[in-house]
């Protein structure tokens, strides 16, 4: 075999490693990319996930708490009691039961506070004095003392 024929074996075998190298390259950032795309959706899916949870719990203290009547626990009930009828009056609260609510907590889920507002003014009932950043309040319409009137429970979750 000559010189030239070993140059030239050489060199398309440069060329063919070259050309595996590259390609095993790009390849390689594809599946890094790929990776890292799964991974974001993954946590935008949990993230997704905790807040609906939140937002369900919300929803859910504050339709408790206009629609039932709980001696206990008036933020888990603070309708007022018709016993003429013998049935609790939905979305009619009385503001002696919302002072007197205290705080609730649903595993890493709690009730901050109540704010409500009416033609006679505004009021607000810190039920604690935790610190949360991720928080949602659920607004609803009532009357508090036959005077119509908006209520703000703030949920929060630990974190």
């Amino acid at each position: 075999m000559s010189i030239t024929n070993k140059r030239t074996l050489n060199e398309k075998g440069i060329i063919f490693s070259l050309d595996a190298g590259i390609s095993f390259t790009l390849v390689l950032i594809g599946m890094l990319v790929f990776a890292y795309t799964l991974n974001a959706y993954a946590e935008s899916a949990e993230q997704i996930t905790a807040n609906f949870e939140l937002e369900e719990k919300a929803l859910m203290i504050a339709d408790a708490m206009v629609k039932n009547s709980n001696t206990i626990n008036p933020l888990l009930g603070a309708c007022v009691y018709d016993a003429d009828k013998k049935r609790v009056k939905t979305n009619e609260l009385s503001s002696a039961e919302i002072k007197r609510a205290n705080f609730v907590e649903f595993g890493k889920i709690f009730v901050k506070s109540i704010n409500y507002e009416t033609t006679s003014g505004k009021e607000t009932i810190t039920l604690t004095q935790k610190n949360s950043k991720n928080c949602i309040t659920a607004k609803r319409f009532v009357l508090i003392d036959n005077k119509s009137g908006l209520i703000f429970i703030q949920t929060c979750r630990e974190g």
